[in-house]
This record gives C-alpha cells, structure tokens and sequence, in this order.
C-alpha cells in the first residue's frame, strides 16, 4: 500500500502500488482535465473565431470545470502530480475561467479576459504541449457532448 503523504502519479511503474481508491482517483483526475481543456479549447476557439454558437452546453461546463478544480486542488495537495506544478493561484485562474465562461454560454457575455484565461489556464494544466493535447481534448469533449446533449451543434 503506498504512503499516503507520497504523491500520486500516472506512471506505468507504479500502477502495480496504487490501491484501487487511489487508481480511482487518478483515473477521475486524468478524464476531468481532459475533458475540462477540451471544453476550454472548443469555447476559446469560438471566442476567437467570434462564433455566436458557443459550442459548448452550459451544465457540462459547469460540471466539468469544478470536476478539474477538485483535480487541481489534489495537485496543490500532494496527493496527485502531473506534467505542471499545479498552484492556488492556478486553481483561482480557472475559478474565473469558469465563472467567465458560464457568463458567457448563458448570457453571452463575452469578457475579453476569457480568451487569454483560456490560453493560460491550459498551459497551466499541460505545460509546453497544451496545444497538441487541448486539440485531442476538444475532440473527445465535442465527442462526449454529442453522445450526452445530442441537440448542441458541438
């Protein structure tokens, strides 16, 4: 059983160490960010583009992003660490993303803060290759929202 002050980490060697309620926990952690930069990627896009359809459904918004704060919040913790140092200050920066872009998807206010946030906020989670990794994201997240809210044009 590993120490619970240790990290937890997604590399193959220590998969056989990790007790299954950690395994969980990385395994929730991983498909929230994922899926989280998928959603700030499909919605960044849209802002630069100046798209009036968002292309992202608001709930899954919402959900998604307070799922990868909680994530975040165990990478501030110690129990989790991934490819960036995950900081308060970052948890805060995507706290706002998320407040920006609700605003944005219900009342279509669009603050032009939300499009370099969103750029921030990726690279906060992925480092040097968020670009490459927040194109893969967007498509499983556009996948997943066709699947879960059929009637969104994503």
């Amino acid at each position: 059983m590993p120490d619970p002050d240790q990290p937890l980490t997604n590399d193959d060697e220590d998969d056989d160490l990790l007790s299954e309620e950690d395994e969980d926990l990385l395994d929730w952690a991983s498909w929230a960010t994922l899926y989280a930069v998928g959603y700030i990627r499909i919605l960044a896009d849209a802002f630069e583009r100046g798209d009036a359809d968002l292309q992202v459904d608001p709930s899954a918004w919402e959900n998604t992003l307070i799922a990868a704060e909680g994530a975040m919040l165990e990478h501030v913790r110690g129990r989790l660490h991934g490819p960036t140092t995950i900081t308060v200050e970052d948890v805060e920066r995507m706290r706002r993303l998320r407040g920006l872009g609700s605003a944005a998807l219900s009342s279509g206010e669009r603050s032009p803060e939300l499009y370099p946030l969103a750029l921030r906020c990726m690279e906060s989670l992925f480092g040097p290759g968020w670009k490459r990794v927040s194109r893969e994201a967007a498509f499983h997240a556009r996948a997943l929202n066709q699947e879960f809210h059929p009637r969104s044009r994503t």
